[in-house]
Protein backbone atom coordinates (compact mmCIF):
# COMPACT_ATOMS: atom_id res chain seq x y z
CA UNK A 1 0.00 0.00 0.00
CA UNK A 2 1.07 3.57 -0.95
CA UNK A 3 2.77 5.95 1.98
CA UNK A 4 -0.93 8.09 1.70
CA UNK A 5 -2.92 4.80 1.87
CA UNK A 6 -1.18 3.83 5.01
CA UNK A 7 -2.04 6.94 6.72
CA UNK A 8 -5.59 6.84 6.12
CA UNK A 9 -5.86 3.01 7.25
CA UNK A 10 -4.07 4.34 10.22
CA UNK A 11 -6.29 7.33 10.78
CA UNK A 12 -9.10 5.57 10.52
CA UNK A 13 -8.33 2.54 12.44
CA UNK A 14 -7.53 5.42 15.82
CA UNK A 15 -10.85 6.99 14.67
CA UNK A 16 -12.77 3.80 15.34
CA UNK A 17 -10.92 3.06 18.22
CA UNK A 18 -11.58 6.05 19.84
CA UNK A 19 -15.66 5.58 18.96
CA UNK A 20 -15.87 2.23 19.99
CA UNK A 21 -14.13 2.71 23.37
CA UNK A 22 -16.81 4.30 24.71
CA UNK A 23 -19.23 1.40 23.42
CA UNK A 24 -20.39 -1.41 25.55
CA UNK A 25 -18.26 -4.91 25.03
CA UNK A 26 -20.85 -7.07 22.75
CA UNK A 27 -21.72 -3.25 21.12
CA UNK A 28 -18.53 -2.91 19.97
CA UNK A 29 -17.81 -6.29 18.95
CA UNK A 30 -21.10 -6.43 16.50
CA UNK A 31 -19.82 -3.15 15.50
CA UNK A 32 -16.28 -4.95 14.28
CA UNK A 33 -17.98 -7.85 12.88
CA UNK A 34 -20.53 -5.86 10.50
CA UNK A 35 -17.36 -3.25 10.01
CA UNK A 36 -15.09 -6.40 8.69
CA UNK A 37 -18.17 -7.97 7.03
CA UNK A 38 -17.94 -3.96 5.19
CA UNK A 39 -14.40 -4.50 4.32
CA UNK A 40 -14.26 -7.94 2.94
CA UNK A 41 -17.70 -7.05 0.47
CA UNK A 42 -15.92 -3.71 -1.16
CA UNK A 43 -12.67 -5.37 -1.27
CA UNK A 44 -14.33 -8.14 -3.14
CA UNK A 45 -16.32 -6.07 -5.50
CA UNK A 46 -13.39 -3.71 -6.01
CA UNK A 47 -11.63 -6.95 -7.39
CA UNK A 48 -14.71 -8.28 -9.56
CA UNK A 49 -14.50 -5.42 -11.19
CA UNK A 50 -11.17 -5.17 -12.42
CA UNK A 51 -11.34 -8.88 -13.32
CA UNK A 52 -11.68 -9.44 -17.33
CA UNK A 53 -14.98 -11.02 -18.94
CA UNK A 54 -14.74 -14.95 -19.52
CA UNK A 55 -15.33 -15.32 -23.50
CA UNK A 56 -17.77 -17.87 -24.76
CA UNK A 57 -15.95 -19.28 -27.31
CA UNK A 58 -18.49 -22.14 -28.20
CA UNK A 59 -21.33 -19.45 -28.84
CA UNK A 60 -19.55 -17.23 -31.71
Amino acid sequence: MENRNTKILENLKKEINLLTSDMEKQDAAEFYSELADWAYANGEAMLMEDEPEMQDYENQ
